[in-house]
């Protein structure tokens, strides 16, 4: 293992898009190839970051974003939408392996679990990638995969501004009625007040990660990036993660439809009509392992897709929906889109 040391560089994450550029460029750059890496960041300002395929438009409230000059970036791995600040820490780990369809996520929660229980806090795994305390989530993971190198990455909410994340985050009532709650405050916790060592800060938490990483790998050696490697991580933020294209997308559509499925996560659609058919369809969710070909062959068989409940369930029934999110979901997307037309018309 190769833990990529970012302490001295701080100044870089001062572009809120350079950690999404630093994470792309780490699964694609062939010296790292074939090595396991690990990482640790920290938000320098407050950051509203998008899953790659979500629908910025429905998940982030602009006037709040605006008035308090928090960052927005989109990431490259799926996911849901999260709210960082300087009381988060965010770790990544990168490795190799053939194409993934159930992401492990346990293997590298490990040292957290770990180093949190050394502290006293017996957190658990929730789901397939949260971490939660006493029924709270303080983490959740993202996965993506290029080629045959997988990131798994995720954050931990130290001591973040919750009353800012519940304020600028706007999820689907329908995510929130399925877990229950009624606001993303409810549902999230920081760590620190659970701490019970004086002036215990996200640096010491990092650190005490690492020492329980270091513990399961001896051999771990670290490594800073030098000048041009950063140079190069700076160009990809600026020729691809911090365009406005990667960031919003195509534009607001006239119709969007999403659905929470339990245990899977959120799937939506965005459209409009012309000539009673679908067209600029875009596919939305905070699916983790939403794969980017198949979302952009459906997006082309929907689109000038007539509107006919039982083409559209056909279309999705070949995108293999109910395999991936549950049984009758084609059906159920299917009458969604038409009863989002019919009370556009009346």
């Amino acid at each position: 293992m190769l833990y990529i040391d970012t302490s001295a560089d701080e100044d870089y994450f001062k572009d809120p898009v350079i950690p999404e550029a630093l994470a792309v460029y780490l699964q694609k750059a062939p010296q790292f190839r074939g090595q396991e890496l690990l990482y640790f960041y920290h938000p320098m300002g407050p950051v509203v970051i998008l899953g790659h395929y979500q629908d910025v438009y429905h998940e982030v409230n602009f006037p709040y974003l605006r008035d308090h000059q928090i960052g927005l970036v989109r990431r490259n791995p799926g996911g849901g939408a999260v709210f960082v600040d300087p009381g988060d820490l965010t770790f990544v780990y990168i490795d190799t392996a053939q194409k993934v369809k159930t992401p492990k996520f346990t293997h590298y929660i490990q040292p957290i679990l770990d180093a949190l229980r050394e502290l006293g806090i017996d957190a658990q795994q929730t789901g397939r990638n949260d971490l939660t305390y006493r029924g709270q989530k303080f983490s959740g993971m993202a996965f993506a995969q290029i080629e045959d190198r997988v990131l798994y990455g995720g954050t931990l909410m130290f001591d973040v501004d919750t009353t800012m994340a519940n304020a600028v985050l706007t999820p689907s009532k329908s995510k929130l009625a399925d877990k229950g709650i009624k606001s993303v405050r409810s549902r999230v916790t920081n760590l620190k007040p659970f701490i019970k060592q004086p002036g215990f800060s996200r640096d010491d938490l990092q650190a005490l990660i690492l020492k329980h990483v270091r513990a399961a790998n001896p051999d771990i050696e670290t490594r800073r990036l030098t000048s041009e490697e950063w140079a190069a991580i700076k160009c990809l933020a600026r020729q691809k993660l911090g365009t406005h294209q990667w960031i919003y997308g195509s534009g607001l559509t006239d119709y969007y439809v999403d659905t929470y499925f339990h245990g899977v996560g959120s799937f939506g659609l965005g459209f409009n009509i012309r000539n009673r058919a679908l067209a600029d369809v875009k596919v939305h969710g905070d699916l983790i392992t939403m794969d980017q070909s198949a979302a952009n062959q459906l997006e082309a068989r929907l689109d000038g897709s007539q509107l006919d409940q039982e083409q559209l369930q056909a279309i999705l029934d070949r995108a293999n929906l109910d395999d991936q999110l549950t049984a009758g979901a084609s059906q159920e997307i299917a009458g969604k889109i038409m009863k989002a037309v019919t009370d556009h018309d009346d």
